[in-house]
């Protein structure tokens, strides 16, 4: 009897995590994906220096921490994640072994900031839209404005969107750092596009979560009524369990 109860509880658990997942990556009414990238323009008149991007990862399930290397091809952001651009010298990146990092050893590393000057500009990946945007990609597009004697400043310049009608469309981004919504749709913020800070002070640039953004393990946990669904779904499967043994004991 413990063993089938043991079978049956982990059947439903399986089911609710399973049941979680495919309800994160459902779209909202009204909504649309777009897909998000950014790159810095002007790495290369800092040869000395590496860009780096942290926290960052590609996936759009569970947060997997990847090292994130600007300069070269625009990076792909994935869900959860808003990245905080770093710099740091060339002969140091190279020495040091971050490169071969992963998982909590990456976290670590970024977390003791050792050789890293962060320039506190955060990036704010959007994901999804009004569905009334003609507008199937967005890139932004970062610049750096100083990188001397510790001080690293770093701002979005523009941002590109690639609309449905394969134009592309290029914005300055103006001085608030909120970014411009593309052109033939009402001035409103984007679902999931909390205002763009600035680099005026790092404190100020504290990533705050993506509104769809779940709680606890990235894909896995939820919040609200999915997550009392999930509570009483348990609860009736541990009452069902405890009847078919009373039951079965009484008929003994």
């Amino acid at each position: 009897m413990t063993t089938r109860r043991t079978a049956l509880l982990f059947l439903a658990s399986l089911g609710l995590l399973v049941s979680r997942e495919a309800r994160a990556d459902l779209i909202n009414p009204g909504e649309k994906r777009v897909d998000y990238s950014f790159d810095l323009e002007n790495a290369s008149q800092f040869p000395e220096y590496v860009f780096l991007a942290h926290p960052y990862t590609t996936s759009f399930g569970a947060p997997m921490p990847e090292l994130g290397v600007l300069g070269g091809l625009p990076l792909i952001v994935g869900k959860y994640v808003q990245p905080v651009v770093h710099a740091m010298k060339k002969s140091d990146f190279e020495a040091s072994s971050v490169r071969k990092l992963e998982g909590a050893a990456l976290e670590a590393f970024f977390a003791e900031g050792k050789g890293l000057v962060s320039s506190g500009l955060t990036i704010r990946p959007i994901h999804f839209v009004s569905d009334r945007w003609p507008v199937k990609g967005i890139h932004d597009v970062v610049r750096v404005e100083k990188l001397e004697a510790g001080v690293f400043v770093a701002r979005l310049a523009k941002v590109v969107y690639f609309m449905d009608d394969g134009k592309r469309v290029t914005l300055d981004y103006p001085a608030d750092g909120k970014r411009p919504d593309p052109p033939g749709v009402a001035s409103a913020p984007a679902p999931d596009a909390p205002p763009t800070s600035t680099t005026a002070d790092p404190a100020e640039n504290t990533p705050a979560a993506p509104a769809h953004a779940p709680s606890g393990c990235g894909g896995c946990a939820v919040k609200g009524e999915e997550g009392a669904a999930g509570v009483m779904f348990l609860l009736g499967v541990l009452a069902a369990l405890r009847g078919r043994r009373r039951g079965g004991s009484r008929a003994a």
